[in-house]
């Protein structure tokens, strides 16, 4: 097996690593046991015999692991919402979100600090309570790390504090009282 990773930066700049070795890719998939300090603590730091490169944690946008096997279960999974990166492809397709009943199935786009941009599919579960959703809403920024399914296999993990804004497409209507109502000009 193989792992293709993939360090995205604040400055927008992606950084691609590939590992073959069986006693590294332990090491990394007891990484992504650990995901949720993925982001905080001692710098990620990636060495080979040519090259040690050592990132600051703070300064990481997404990290990205291809893979033929199925990772996902070494990750937390994100509550009642499944994120799936979009493919150029299909971002040209037209996009027609809903929101029927308890489930949902919306396009989320986040801009992180620097310009790098993750196109989502996210479906899920609508919690029951107007309270719940929309703290699911507001608590983004807060969570320590959110994961996503890579389009071609694979998973990536993206750094909430990196994170300057997302767009959901459709608007959800269940917004907290002291949101701004306005349309895009």
């Amino acid at each position: 097996m193989a792992i293709g990773i993939t360090v995205i930066t604040t400055a927008n700049r992606a950084r691609r690593f590939l590992q073959t070795d069986e006693a590294a890719l332990e090491r990394t998939i007891d990484s992504l046991r650990r995901s949720s300090q993925m982001f905080v603590g001692k710098p990620l730091i990636i060495g080979s015999e040519a090259q040690t490169e050592v990132f600051a944690r703070a300064s990481i946008a997404c990290v990205e692991f291809a893979a033929a096997k199925d990772l996902s279960a070494y990750v937390a999974s994100p509550l009642n919402l499944e994120l799936t990166a979009l493919t150029p492809e299909q971002l040209t397709e037209p996009f027609s979100g809903s929101f029927e009943g308890e489930h949902f199935k919306v396009r989320i786009d986040f801009f992180f600090n620097g310009g790098h941009v993750l196109h989502t599919l996210a479906e899920g579960v609508r919690k029951a309570a107007l309270a719940e959703r929309l703290m699911n809403l507001t608590s983004f920024f807060e969570r320590p790390v959110m994961n996503y399914r890579l389009a071609n296999g694979g998973i990536g993990l993206m750094n909430p504090a990196a994170i300057s804004r997302f767009l959901i497409t459709p608007g959800t209507a269940d917004l907290p009282r002291d949101a701004w109502l306005a349309e895009p000009a």
